[in-house]
């Protein structure tokens, strides 16, 4: 289990970034860190729309149900790392 506690297939899901294209990897890193789709769209030179299929692209991919999954599947195949806060490290 990782820090979020969400995982069930262990180190299966290191594997499924293999499914994803460079360009998913990184609109999903940029999901993952919180940006809109229109961020999303300006950071990478997309149009909105282009960002919306990439990101339903990702979904299917991986087998996720929404746009939550994916940042939480990001966190947890270590794509994205928060810091700890104060107070819990230790």
């Amino acid at each position: 289990m990782t820090a979020w506690g969400l995982s069930t297939e262990g180190g299966t899901r290191a594997r499924d970034l293999a499914v994803l294209s460079d360009q998913q990897r990184v609109v999903l890193r940029c999901l993952a860190r919180g940006l809109a789709d229109h961020e999303i769209a300006r950071v990478l030179a997309l149009s909105q729309r282009q960002v919306a299929s990439v990101v339903a692209d990702i979904l299917r991919a991986l087998g996720l149900r929404d746009r939550m999954a994916a940042v939480v599947f990001a966190h947890e195949t270590g794509m994205i790392r928060l810091p700890v806060p104060n107070g819990l490290a230790g």
